[in-house]
């Protein structure tokens, strides 16, 4: 059972349901509000839930302390601000709401509200028209096209769709790329690594789908990724062994051709501020972004501190 606000007990796959239902109710537009992803990155946000209103709140920690993600709610928005920010304030001195959208940002006026609007550049999440990265058409798409050509007139490899049965060897790919990066090194990657075991490990519970493609009966690659809207695909892995030039190109492919018929969008998450990653996501000329925000202030107008 999950607990009302200001009570919060950490994320866990039971309330899977619960969560699901309302996201289904009030689709998202960010890749974050997934219960996949926030069930794969829990015990690295510390992502903790309680009942508000007719949705919830999600409290996550940070090097700044506690913080909340934009409610999910659909009425009483600014009161889901307003109390949010008050059980922040005996928390941490730097209260703020995180990955907000912007639909939620036009709801209210922040500013005159004592609150200060922040945009979160590097959490914007890349979308892209589905056609358009499975077509490959034109100059734009022609560097991805010889290399996605080159892979597949090299290799003689099979596409399949993710089961239960690739897991094991999944989780072993995951291995091997974290080893090709050292992620020991990285501590962005090895906390992805993490999530990406947990998603993993628990694929026959979660809502998602996903592709692998095998070379000489040997898995080399690996995506997973779930319906986020009606029209919209998210990608929450995409991992894939560095000695074959045009894999990513190829499972990326093979993947929207077979799972993203019916969607008009796929939503590739965020660049971090990573600017090898932001030239990449960039060079696939995204459709649109979705804007994120921070919510950050002390008080609301009208409230004491």
């Amino acid at each position: 059972m999950i607990p009302e606000f200001p009570i919060f007990i950490p994320l866990a796959l039971e309330h899977r349901e619960a969560l699901e239902a309302y996201l289904h109710q009030h689709p998202p537009l960010m890749s974050e509000y997934t219960f996949t992803n926030l069930y794969a990155w829990q015990p690295i946000a510390g992502y903790a839930i309680a009942r508000y209103g007719d949705g919830f709140l999600l409290c996550k920690e940070g090097v700044r302390g506690p913080a909340l993600l934009q409610p999910l709610v659909s009425t009483a928005v600014e009161d889901a601000v307003r109390d949010g920010l008050a059980y922040l304030r005996t928390q941490t001195a730097t209260p703020r709401i995180e990955r907000v959208d912007e639909a939620f940002i036009q709801q209210a006026d922040w500013t005159a509200r004592g609150l200060t609007v922040c945009e979160d550049r590097d959490n914007f999440d890349y979308v892209y028209r589905v056609d358009e990265l499975v077509e490959l058409k034109g100059e734009l798409f022609h560097d991805k096209k010889n290399l996605l050509n080159q892979f597949v007139k090299r290799q003689t490899y099979t596409y399949r769709p993710l089961t239960t049965e690739l897991i094991a060897q999944g989780l072993a790919l995951g291995h091997q790329w974290c080893e090709e990066r050292e992620c020991e090194k990285n501590a962005g990657l090895a906390q992805e690594q993490c999530a990406v075991h947990r998603m993993l490990t628990h694929f026959p519970a979660l809502r998602a789908t996903g592709g692998v493609i095998e070379i000489d009966g040997k898995l080399v690659a690996l995506t997973l990724g779930e319906a986020l809207t009606a029209d919209t695909l998210v990608i929450h892995i995409e991992k894939a062994i560095g000695s074959y030039p045009g894999l990513y190109q190829a499972i990326n492919w093979e993947y929207l051709r077979h799972a993203g018929a019916g969607f008009t969008y796929v939503n590739r998450e965020q660049d971090l501020g990573a600017p090898g990653l932001r030239k990449a996501k960039l060079s696939y000329n995204p459709a649109f972004f979705v804007r994120k925000f921070v919510l950050e202030g002390c008080s609301i107008r009208g409230q004491t501190t």
